[in-house]
């Protein structure tokens, strides 16, 4: 976030002391905002699936192969 941030920086050093901006000294950032909000959505997906996969393997998956069960069901006598 911080590399992105610089814009915002330079503009401020701008402004401080000026009504209204009327030369740009600063650059525009090299990836458009739309092109950040997409590569950052496809990180999210991947890091997300990529989490489900092992959890699914490591923890969902390890808890079947136990055949030990806590639970045991109370005796009901019949009358």
């Amino acid at each position: 976030m911080g590399i992105f941030l610089e814009e915002v920086e330079a503009r401020r050093k701008i402004l401080r002391g000026r009504k209204t901006i009327t030369r740009r000294y600063y650059r525009g950032t090299a990836i458009p905002a739309w092109a950040i909000i997409v590569l950052t959505g496809f990180g999210m997906l991947l890091l997300g699936g990529g989490l489900y996969v092992l959890l699914q393997k490591f923890v969902v998956d390890a808890a079947d192969t136990v055949d030990t069960h806590t639970y045991q069901p109370a005796l009901q006598l019949e009358s």
